[in-house]
Order: structure tokens, then sequence, then C-alpha cells
């Protein structure tokens, strides 16, 4: 059961600005966490916070929080050092 998705502000204003090719990428990413968010491809984000999750497609990587009813996205980010954006 898809789970339906929030975006912080942050989030939902990179996403606007974001280059097409990433906000497919993005959109694509976030369709896959709806559909299943603890799914093998995501991982806890950090060793001591049991509820922030986080997955990447491509060069796009997405930190959220699965609650009962939403998939809240909270932070977003495109790693790309070819492009300029934030070297690994």
């Amino acid at each position: 059961m898809n789970k339906r998705v929030q975006f912080t502000e942050q989030v939902a204003r990179f996403r606007d600005y974001m280059p097409a090719a990433d906000r497919e990428k993005f959109l694509r990413l976030v369709d896959r966490i709806a559909a299943e968010p603890f799914g093998a491809g995501s991982h806890l984000a950090y060793t001591n916070d049991a509820v922030t999750r986080s997955a990447w497609e491509d060069s796009v990587m997405v930190h959220y929080v699965v609650t009962s009813f939403f998939v809240v996205v909270i932070e977003t980010d495109i790693y790309d050092a070819s492009r300029g954006f934030n070297e690994v």
C-alpha cells in the first residue's frame, strides 16, 4: 500500500529548482519509497536515530521519516561532482 508523501518546505523548494533529469530521478525514488518505505533499498540514516531513513538512486539522496499514514521527506541532495554538486 502506498503511503502519502509530504515534503518539508526546504525539500519542496529544492525539488522545484532541480534540473529536470534529477527531478525525475527524485520523483522516481520518492514513488519507490512511498510504495515500500522499509524496503531493501533503504537503511537507517544515523546510528543514534531509529526513525530517520535514507535511500539513494543514481546521484539523488533522500532522508525521510515514516509515520502511520505518511512518508515525510525531510532532506534531499544531489551528489555529482562532475557537475559541481556536492563531492562525496
